[in-house]
């Protein structure tokens, strides 16, 4: 932290020679009605607090010229429109921040109804479940160290995996069941070091600094999307400026990097990233012995093609690697004790929007994506490779999305995708012996048990899907909203079919308050690794869940809004492995799976969200439920893996301006204050701290068996699954942001303290061949900190 200080620091000194001079932004945007996409003439923008403001041109542009620098709240109207609010826009020296801003019109009318607005998105696909969320709220969410899968754990239904991976884990379910949409690009994986089969990773592959917003629908999501079993993150990439050239320069716990942006004609813009890892830079350090390496490169190109069509063109290329020995560090290894590991995944899509009418409009999306895997797994000293994983998953998606709006109170949505896929497997465990030993002299072998056979797979798969469905929202009396939809997917590999029903009710009882319920049946085809891992696996179904959501939503006043939800979901048919479903736990693991899952989850969920307008900002979320499955193995009822009970998290923030006090602007001037200034509490133009405190009820575990004889831990063929739970998961992190603002410079520093109490939170236990037992843990204290200067 001491060399990212003094690099700051010169450039403060260098900023701050001519402090002085036009140290003003601008505001800049368009507005448009969020049902069928065109601009509206004349809604008028006004900056909260003052007389400044403007209405919008023929085509819904809007532009607000020397803004003070700063953090504002706007409000917009629109006569007949629901009111919008806006907060915490961001307006930096010598730049645009430019805003998309989607009106809803008013459903409920009457003589005397004020219609207020408030600060809060809504995804208007959604009936229940769902919670949006701009990029300074990502940024600003303390030990989240800016990662869009980490800051969206902070939501009731939510539960996060280990510290050390970002897997999303929605209400009782699985790793795995969440579906990536970024740009109408579908994601399997957007990670560093991903897990495959699963959607986590220590490190986000994709520039939280290029994100506009995510909404993110935690169940009963509408027919739209699918083949994943319980969420939806759906991912909104901002456009390059189109006013000028600027760019920005970073360091943090993602890496260090550039971003570029500005214009590339009169009709189109360009923003583009790039990032890698530094650790190896500074090893000595940092104490580790394996250094993971990583790189990453993002672009987006926006062309507005005229007659109401606009071209965006997304590209994500990442590659990392890292060479373990003696042992996992940090989530890296997945537990294997001496390995290499080589990943690369590519992202490439375009995306076609067609404004045909004030009533039709589409997009059309071509997209490539791919990850490429490579593992070995050894013992030490001879580096004998016992396990070799080398595999490719490819997949090249065309799909469009329709909607018309037969009138003012009906639209009608529909769509199909068709999705090439290929999957290169080259996977080879080893031969194994399972010796005896002498339980009186250690390492003495006295005979043999078993001897498991080589396992291999090598295969070069194509197949496909396809999918399509249809979805219809009727406004009804004013009062009702109601959404009903099917869904339509077909696996060729396993020639699996399924329809999908999905329906929605909103009852408005005003403005500020609404009853939704909301029904969905959602299937998820099995992994491809698993698919592979044996040729039984072709005759696996896929699996599905029922999901039922009842819940209110209240807004107390423009920045609070409270949401309560009660959901009961249940799972068919998860394949499991063949060996967990016999009563001999030493059973040779051939790679088959079998349907013979089943499990259901209940529970109850508040949220409580103060937004940042003024000064305060703050979080209450809060849920209670239970996971339950069906082992096997005797159709006993047991606790089911991420069955914590009880989840909360606290999050508080204050902020307050420095900049324009006399006091401050006078110690800003010195010399001296250049050199300190990054001082985590010394004061800046603006001060932000936040705190947010995490308690997750402790996970239920089987506990094995040691036998002295095999040298193995074993659960026994009569144990029930999952009699223990770990201790109870608690943490509390601060964070710190600080911005600086001089003469076209903008300067951003943070702090992030994950654990300030270095709580020992145990994600499991290790069981080690003499019998001994050592706690895995999750991240202790770790200090963070980073810097983005802006130009």
């Amino acid at each position: 932290m001491m060399f990212i200080s003094y690099i700051l620091a010169l450039f403060m000194v260098l900023s701050g020679i001519d402090p002085d001079g036009d140290n003003n932004g601008t505001i800049a945007g368009q507005i448009m009605d969020a049902r069928n996409l065109q601009p509206l003439t004349g809604a008028t923008i006004m900056i909260d607090g003052t007389d400044r403001g403007t209405a919008t041109d023929r085509e819904g542009n809007f532009l607000i010229e020397n803004v003070p620098v700063g953090s504002y709240n706007l409000t917009i109207r629109f006569l007949g429109y629901r009111t919008v609010r806006r907060s915490n826009v961001i307006v930096n020296p010598n730049r645009t921040t430019t805003l998309e801003i989607r009106m809803e019109e008013e459903l409920i009318e009457g003589e005397e109804l004020e219609v207020r607005g408030d600060f809060f998105e809504r995804p208007r696909d959604a009936i229940v479940s769902s919670h949006s969320m701009d990029f300074e709220e990502i940024r600003r969410s303390p030990g989240d160290l800016v990662d869009i899968q980490r800051a969206v754990q902070a939501l009731p239904a939510v539960t996060s995996g280990s510290d050390q991976l970002n897997e999303i884990i929605v209400r009782g379910g699985n790793p795995g069941e969440n579906l990536f949409v970024m740009d109408h690009i579908e994601i399997p994986n957007p990670n560093h070091f991903a897990v495959q089969g699963a959607g986590g990773g220590p490190i986000n592959l994709l520039n939280s600094y290029m994100v506009r917003e995510i909404d993110f629908y935690a169940g009963a999501f509408s027919a739209r999307y699918g083949d994943k079993a319980s969420s939806v993150m759906n991912i909104t990439l901002r456009n390059g400026t189109g006013d000028r050239f600027r760019g920005e320069a970073s360091m943090g716990m993602a890496g260090a990097g550039a971003l570029f942006e500005g214009p590339i004609s009169s009709n189109g813009s360009f923003i583009f990233s790039a990032r890698r890892s530094y650790l190896d830079w500074i090893v000595p350090a940092t104490g580790l012995t394996a250094i993971p390496n990583y790189y990453n490169t993002q672009g987006k190109l926006t062309f507005d093609l005229g007659s109401n069509q606009t071209l965006y063109i997304n590209g994500v290329y990442g590659n990392d690697n890292i060479n373990i020995e003696g042992g996992d560090q940090a989530g890296y290894g997945r537990g294997a004790e001496n390995l290499d590991t080589k990943n690369s995944q590519y992202i490439a899509g375009a995306t076609l929007r067609s404004l045909w009418s004030d009533r039709l409009f589409s997009f059309t999306t071509l997209s490539s994506v791919q990850n490429n895997y490579f593992v070995e797994v050894y013992d030490l000293p001879g580096r004998d490779i016992f396990f070799t994983n080398n595999s490719v998953e490819t997949e090249n998606t065309v799909k469009t999305d329709v909607t018309y709006l037969a009138n003012k109170n009906i639209e009608l949505s529909f769509g199909a995708s068709f999705k090439d896929v290929n999957f290169q497997y080259d996977l080879v465990n080893e031969a194994d012996t399972l010796f005896t030993y002498d339980q009186g002299q250690e390492d003495q072998v006295t005979g043999i048990y078993d001897i498991y056979p080589e396992y291999r797979v090598k295969v070069d798969v194509g197949s496909y899907k396809t999918s399509a469905y249809t979805q219809l929202t009727l406004d009804l009396l004013r009062s009702f909203r109601v959404t009903g939809g099917i869904r339509y997917d077909y696996f060729e590999y396993n020639d699996f079919s399924s329809l999908s029903p999905r329906l929605g009710f909103s009852y408005f009882l005003n403005s500020d308050t609404s009853l939704n319920l909301a029904y969905g049946r959602h299937f998820q085809s099995p992994a491809y690794n698993d698919l592979v891992a044996n040729e039984a696996n072709r005759n696996l179904d896929n699996k599905f869940t029922d999901q039922y959501v009842i819940g209110l939503e209240h807004i107390f006043r423009e920045d609070l809004k409270f949401v309560v939800e009660g959901y009961y979901k249940e799972y068919d048919d998860v394949p499991v492995r063949r060996t967990l479903t016999t009563t001999d736990p030493l059973d040779f693991d051939d790679g088959t799976f079998l349907n013979a899952g089943s499990a259901e989850a209940k529970g109850i969920e508040l949220f409580l969200q103060k937004k940042l307008i003024n000064n305060f900002s703050g979080i209450v979320s809060y849920s209670y439920f239970e996971s339950k499955a069906i082992d096997p193995r005797n159709n006993s009822t047991y606790n089911w893996d991420y069955d914590h009970r009880n989840m909360l998290t606290l999050i508080s923030g204050y902020r307050v301006r420095f900049g324009g006090k006399d006091w401050y602007e006078r110690m800003k001037s010195k010399w001296w204050f250049h050199t300190v200034s990054w001082l985590p509490f010394m004061p800046s133009d603006e001060f932000e701290i936040s705190l947010k405190f995490r308690y997750l009820g402790g996970r239920p575990f089987t506990p094995p068996v040691y036998r002295p004889e095999l040298r193995e831990w074993i659960v026994d063929e009569t144990q029930a699954l999952n009699t223990e739970r770990y201790p109870a998961y608690h943490r509390l992190d601060l964070r710190i942001d600080k911005w600086y603002s001089y003469r076209n410079w903008n300067f951003v520093i943070f702090f992030d303290l994950v654990n300030i109490y270095n709580n020992d939170n145990i994600w499991s236990y290790q069981y080690n061949d003499d019998g001994t037992v050592d706690e895995v843990l999750q991240f202790n204290t770790l200090p963070v900190g980073g810097v983005t200067i802006e130009f």
